[in-house]
Parts: structure tokens; sequence; C-alpha cells
């Protein structure tokens, strides 16, 4: 795992290596392990590198191709390299280094850009044809890795982190208001925007491609469910839970690959202890890292209960809530871009601890999205219930549509739409997310006197907009899910803590034959029509059945036990609030903020909290980044 930094002139020859060294030097803790610079006429191109494969000298990067025609600065793992050294029929005495950053080199010289649907893995990198002068920036599937980028006419600059890429001179820190409006109601921003007026994400399963004629976003791959295609009758649901199982291994396999030593971080839920059995399966000892927070108030419903199993190895890496508190800024303040949720405490602290022990980390992110998790068995009972029920004129029904719709619109509209919607377009009329957004007067009151700008929630209903044709409401929810929640909340989340203490996450269930084989499955093998904790991602209940303790696949989904918000303002309550309001962007365009955060601590659950949090995380990392 690394850090990546470059311009590109389309233009002129320019010499940027003083520029790039400084945005090297904000990513140090991608890439502890060395620095290196490549400049050639247009082109600057910067890496920091966290050896995990070939520790050598021999992997150092930026790195070009044997011929020359190829530079490359590369952020991730190439999982399969292996399997696509063979594939090439490369002779393995002709490889200069053990590593799988030459190995893409050899891929794009015999494939091009095609290559990329043969790699498995997560990656950001910056590729550039010195012949042609064309330079790539590339990033992943699912988003696992970052990639911000800045236009102007003179230079396209790109980083791994938003920091980084503000250190250019040149690049504007000024705040983009509707991305702010947008980053408050879900608390995280969908590519390609982000908080900044000017600067870009590459968003997920995209490439940028950039030469002397101009620059083109291309998307390579998407997230699509095949809905009323004959690919879903292919197995029976036996046979899909046994390929999910045989492809959860090889993921697991896959995700194990390093010349560093490898760990799991596990909870007591059914994502991390199905990756546990399927290393068992293959034949691996991974030790294990399981978080607890001791002391301090109670913070969460549901306490965490201890991970049931284990492995040989496991390791209960125990947090005070003093310590967590304590680390506010350190932790927030790191993240690639702001994202606003408190479970980055408990990663930033379960992976900074389990670093003296081991560099990789596995971890169970992306199962809930990608098979179907959270409470979508009854989030779709209720939507369906609620689309039959609003055809009758009955007042009282006013109550569930506000409950469990989101939206602007005055209830009487929210109704007809639902009315009128489809089955299988009843999550868009509903606006549905996974995660509860900051209702409307909410933010309203933040951006008081003036109103918030931007349609509320409009981005969500792009996302809905371009679903895939005959997509059921299953496939819906979960490919919005997938480009939103997913992508530039969870993913931001596993990446950033775990650089922050120069590590790796890796996610087997985000594994490209493992989500292929899942998209193919009818709505019916993933989540059941009728409501029940056991209800979701059947294809892991159905290959876990005999396999996991029966509590652990029949418990409620639970949350890091981190400190809610308000539990965080009854401890430091002032300094909390001083953190926010001295953030200059934050008042310059939030009328209504110091209203907004000077109510009782109970006041702040739910959507509200989640925002609350927002507020804080945008706060520490803006003062971190220079953004004032």
């Amino acid at each position: 795992m690394c850090g990546i930094a470059g311009i590109y002139r389309p233009g002129e020859v320019a010499d940027d290596r003083g520029v790039v060294r400084g945005m090297l030097e904000v990513l140090k803790a991608r890439g502890p392990d060395g620095e290196g610079v490549f400049h050639e006429g247009r082109l600057t191109l910067g890496h920091r590198r966290l050896a995990i494969l070939d520790l050598s000298e021999a992997g150092r990067q930026p790195m070009e191709s044997a011929d020359g025609r190829y530079v490359v600065a590369f952020n991730g793992e190439i999982y399969n390299f292996r399997e696509l050294t063979r594939e090439l029929d490369v002779p393995g005495q002709s490889l200069r280094s053990s590593s799988d950053t030459e190995v893409l080199l050899l891929a794009w010289e015999r494939w091009g850009v095609t290559c990329l649907d043969r790699l498995v893995g997560q990656w950001a990198f910056a590729l550039y044809d010195r012949r042609e002068e064309v330079l790539w920036l590339v990033r992943d599937r699912f988003g696992e890795k970052p990639l911000f980028f800045h236009q102007t006419h003179g230079a396209l600059t790109f980083a791994s982190t938003l920091a980084g890429l503000v250190r250019a001179p040149w690049v504007s820190r000024d705040v983009c208001p509707d991305a702010l409006s947008e980053y408050l109601t879900l608390r995280y921003v969908i590519s390609p925007r982000t908080v900044l007026r000017e600067a870009r994400k590459v968003p997920p399963g995209h490439y940028l491609a950039a030469d002397r004629r101009g620059q083109r976003i291309v998307r390579w791959w998407s997230p699509r469910f095949h809905a009323g295609t004959d690919r879903q009758h292919a197995l029976s649901r036996r046979e899909a839970e046994d390929q999910f199982g045989a492809n959860l291994v090889q993921a697991v396999r896959r995700c194990t690959v390093s010349d560093v030593p490898v760990g799991l971080l596990l909870s007591d839920g059914i994502d991390s202890h199905g990756i546990l059995s399927a290393l068992r399966y293959a034949g691996i000892d991974c030790p294990t890292y399981t978080y607890e927070v001791n002391g301090g108030p109670s913070t969460n419903a549901n306490e965490r209960l201890p991970a049931a199993g284990g492995s040989n190895r496991s390791n209960l890496i125990r947090v005070t809530f003093d310590e967590i508190s304590r680390d506010l800024e350190p932790a927030l303040g790191s993240m690639a871009e702001p994202v606003g949720d408190g479970v980055v405490l408990a990663t930033y602290h379960l992976i900074r601890q389990a670093r003296n022990d081991a560099t990789v980390f596995l971890a169970g992110h992306g199962a809930d999205e990608l098979l179907g998790g959270y409470r979508l068995s009854q989030d779709r009972f209720r939507l369906a219930a609620m689309r039959r029920l609003c055809r009758a004129p009955v007042p009282q029904f006013d109550t569930l549509i506000e409950c469990y719709t989101n939206g602007d619109e005055p209830l009487r509209v929210r109704r007809a739409a639902l009315v009128q919607a489809t089955p299988e377009q009843v999550p868009e009329a509903a606006h549905y997310l996974i995660q509860r957004p900051l209702p409307a007067s909410e933010l309203r009151a933040l951006f008081d006197p003036l109103p918030p700008p931007g349609r509320y929630l409009g981005v969500i209903e792009r996302l809905y907009a371009d679903c895939g044709p005959g997509a059921t409401d299953l496939d819906r929810i979960q490919e919005v899910a997938l480009q939103s929640f997913l992508s530039e909340h969870v993913l931001a989340v596993a990446d950033s803590s775990a650089m922050a203490s120069s590590a790796e996450s890796r996610l087997p269930y985000l594994d490209r034959d493992l989500a292929d084989l899942v998209f193919d499955l009818p709505p019916s093998m993933r989540v059941s029509r009728w409501p029940g904790v056991s209800n979701t991602k059947l294809m892991l209940r159905g290959w876990a059945e005999g396999r996991l303790p029966q509590d652990v696949l029949t418990r409620k989904k639970r949350t890091f036990r981190y400190g809610s918000i308000g539990a965080l303002l009854r401890v430091r309550g002032h300094d909390i609030r001083s953190m926010v309001l001295d953030c200059a962007p934050l008042r310059r365009h939030l009328g209504g903020l110091e209203t907004w955060i000077g109510r009782p601590p109970e006041i702040y659950r739910r959507g509200l909290e989640g925002t609350y949090w927002a507020l804080l995380a945008f706060a520490l990392w803006s003062a971190k980044a220079g953004v004032a």
C-alpha cells in the first residue's frame, strides 16, 4: 500500500519535482519505506512506498517497463499477479522483481486498458505512456483505493489524498457549498465531487486518460446485478452456496499473499467469522485482533460481545474511553477525505495497536452492501407494505411515510410517489438509503438564514436513475449502496484508518470472482422477502451453516463501541464545540452552526449524531490539511 502524487502538463514542459516532493511529504504515513520521483518532459510522477511484496529495492517505484515505454506509480495490490504471470507466459527468470507492479506493466504492455478486467485486487495508479505521451489515472472496481485530481488549463494534478493534492500551490482550497450540503446530509460526498470546489475524485471503476488533446473519464466496470437474464438461473441454491464458499476460500488465499505479516480484524459478526472459517478451510493460521472498550460511559444500546471462536493466535485489543476521547484529532484528521462516522476512532485504535504484530489486515467490509445485509429484509417488506397501504386515504399512514421515506417534499407528494411507483421503483420513490440521512429541516437549520444549496438527495436520485434496466427493488437498493455508502464511506474509512498506521486493509468479500457470482444471483438467493435477523446475506449464511456457531449466524448486527457523540460531548463538550466553531469554512457557510451544535447532548441521535460526527471530522481534517 502506498501513496502517489504527480503533475502532468499537456501543453508545456516543466520541472515540478519540488512541488511533487512536497505532496509526497504529506503522504509519508501511506508509504514510510521509501520515496521515488520520476520526471520527464510533461510529467512529474511521485511515489511513497509501503513495502508489502518484494521488500527489496527491485520493488521501488515509480517503476518502468523493461523496454522503457511505460512508467507507473501504483497504490494497492494485484492479488492474482502470479496467475497473470502464467497467463502472460513470462519466464520467471526474465522478471526483474517479485512484485505485482512489474506484472501490471507487463499486462498493460500486452492488453492495454483491457487488462483491467483481468486484475483482481485493489488499486489506484498513474501509468504514463512515454511514446504516446498519454497519462492514465485508474481506480479499482469498488473504490478501495482513493485517487483525487485537479484540472486547470496548464496542469492535471493528482494525489492519494486531498491533503496531498492541496499542497500544490495552484489547487484551490475553497469549499464547495453544494458538496458541503451533500456531505452534511449523507456524511460523505459521492464521486466525482469532493468537499473542495475544484478537486475531484476518479470514480470507482473508472479511468481518466489525458494527453495533449484533452482528457476523458471512462467507466470500465459497473456494479450491476443481472436481473432478467438467464445467468441468474444457472445454479441451484446449494450449488450457488458451494460456489460461494469456494470463491471465498480463493479470495482469502489471494488476500494473504504477502511478504509481511497478515492478521484478521475479528468482530463478533458473521462477516469476519466467515473469513476466519475460510482461512481455516484454506489451511491458513492467521492471527486475529478483536476490539474492546474498557471504562467510560455506556455508549451503545447493545454492548459488544467477545468474538466467538478465534484462531490459535487470537488477540484482544483493549482501548479505554479516555484514549478514544483524547485521540479525536489524529484519528479524524488523518482521513484521505472527511467522512462523518465515529467508527473511524475504533478502527484507528484497533489497527494502531495491532500494527506492532502485522502490516496487512483482512476485514469483513463490503459484505453487507454486496451480499445484502443490514435491515434489508425488514425494509423491503415495510416499503412494499407501505406502497399498498398508501393507496387508502388514511391520514394515520402519514406517520409511516414521515418515518420510513426520505425527502424534502410534502407528505402528500411522497405518498403519491409511493402509490404511483411500480414494485421495482419503490426504493427510488422513497429515496431509500441504508443509513439515515440528515432530515431536510435540520439541514435548513444548519444553513440558516440562507437555504441549503443544491437539491436535497439529488445525487441519490441520480444513482437510482442510473440503475440497470430491469433491475428489481433489491438490485436498485444494492447498486445505489455500492456506489454511495460502500465506496464513499465504508471503504474510505477502511483505507484511511489503516494508512494512518502505515498498514494495509484487504477485503476478501470484494474479490472480483466472488462479486461476479453474487451479481448473477437472483434476489431470492440474496435477501428474503420476509423480515428477520437471519433473512439477509443468504449466501453467506447458507455456506456458513455448520461451519460457524449458531449464535453467530443469528446474532443481530452490532457496531463498534466507540462512544456516541452525546457521550463524548459530556466528557469533552467544550473542546468539541470549539473545534467545530473554530473551523472557518464551516462558520463561513453555515449560518446556523452555533445554534445547531448548542443543543443538549441527548438530542444528537440517528441522523443528527452522524452529522455532528461529520462536522467534527471536517473541522479536524480541514485544520490538518490546511483548508481554511
